[in-house]
């Protein structure tokens, strides 16, 4: 899809703040051209379940890619999870699609510490988080940095766990 500028929560509405995120989305949805990709990050949420006590469903939301160019960022501290979303959003992940060299900044970092800091990845790793931590994208200072953002929710009956 076409990127847009990325929205946020903004506390009271739904919109675009670049002062609280400024990044360009567009959006992939599950379908035959996708299948695959949908099939591995299922695949990552069932292990990251497992390790979290989590129990999730599949994907079942549009896949975010995001491209931060030089001076973009997420740079509130925010959870994927909020009262509208906390079933439907239990793990998130974050997939690096830049090269590490292509970019300064653009760090993601996830609280509390134990579960991650920023840190560099390479092309292809992946962070997976319980969607309820705080993180935040901090801003590109050369570069562009690409990334592909899924979330997985409660599985499909019910079954709320942690």
């Amino acid at each position: 899809g076409r990127a847009e500028p990325g929205p946020v929560w903004g506390g009271t509405a739904y919109g675009v703040d670049p002062e609280l995120r400024d990044v360009h989305s567009s959006f992939l949805p599950p379908g035959d051209a996708a299948g695959w990709v949908f099939e591995r990050l299922d695949a990552l949420f069932a292990i990251a379940a497992e390790t979290f006590s989590l129990p999730v469903g599949p994907v079942e939301e549009d896949i975010q890619i995001l491209r931060y160019e030089v001076g973009c960022h997420f740079r509130t501290w925010h959870t994927d999870a909020g009262r509208d979303r906390h079933d439907r959003r239990r793990i998130s992940m974050s997939v690096e699609l830049s090269e590490r060299a292509d970019y300064d900044g653009g760090d993601l970092e996830v609280m509390p510490e134990r579960l991650g800091r920023a840190r560099t990845l390479p092309r292809g790793a992946a962070q997976i988080f319980p969607s309820r931590c705080l993180h935040r994208v901090t801003p590109v200072t050369r570069g562009t940095r690409w990334s592909l953002v899924a979330w997985t929710g409660a599985p499909a009956g019910g079954e709320t766990g942690g």
